[in-house]
C-alpha cells in the first residue's frame, strides 16, 4: 500500500513538472500573450510597465539602457524624453515643437513633465498640476502615451 501511494505521488510530481514547463514554453514563446513585443531584464513579463507604455514601445519610442534594461523608476533623461517625443512626432505625422523638448536632465521634473504635455496639448485642465517629484521614466512615458497618443485615436 505504501509504495502504490508513494507512486502515485511520483505520477502526480511529474505530470505537475510537465504541464508547468509546458505552459512556461508556450507562454515564453507566444506573442499574443506578452503585452509588448520588446521585452527587457529588468522588468518582469507581468509588469505594468508593458501596459502603461505598450504603445510607446511598440512604435519604438523607448530605448532600452545597457542591457535591455528598461529602468522604470529612475529619473528620465533629456536625450529620452526628446527622442520619445520625436518617434511619436513620426507616428502622429506632426513636428514637435522644440520647447517641449528638453535643453538637460537639470530642467527635467515632475512639473516640467506635465507642463511639456500641457503645452502639446493646448490645454492646462487635462493634467493635474502636481505631481511631486515623480520625474521616473515610467511616469513620464505614461503621460506621453496616455495624453499625447491616445488623444489622438
Amino acid at each position: 500500500m505504501k509504495y502504490r501511494f508513494n507512486r502515485y505521488l511520483l505520477a502526480a510530481f511529474v505530470i505537475l513538472l510537465l504541464s508547468s514547463t509546458v505552459t512556461f514554453l508556450m507562454l515564453a514563446n507566444g506573442r499574443t500573450v506578452r503585452a509588448a513585443s520588446l521585452l527587457f531584464n529588468d522588468v518582469a513579463l507581468d509588469h505594468p510597465a508593458y501596459q502603461l507604455c505598450r504603445q510607446l514601445i511598440e512604435m519604438g519610442a523607448v530605448r532600452p539602457y545597457p542591457g535591455m534594461n528598461l529602468a522604470p523608476f529612475e529619473k528620465i533623461s533629456a536625450d529620452d524624453w526628446n527622442y520619445a517625443l520625436l518617434r511619436i512626432g513620426e507616428e502622429l505625422g506632426r513636428v514637435i515643437p522644440e520647447s517641449a523638448q528638453f535643453a538637460s536632465n537639470q530642467e527635467i521634473s515632475g512639473e516640467a513633465i506635465v507642463s511639456r504635455v500641457q503645452q502639446l496639448l493646448n490645454d492646462d485642465n487635462i493634467l493635474p498640476t502636481k505631481t511631486g517629484s515623480n520625474d521616473s521614466r515610467l511616469s513620464a512615458y505614461f503621460f506621453l502615451e496616455r495624453y499625447l497618443l491616445e488623444s489622438n485615436d
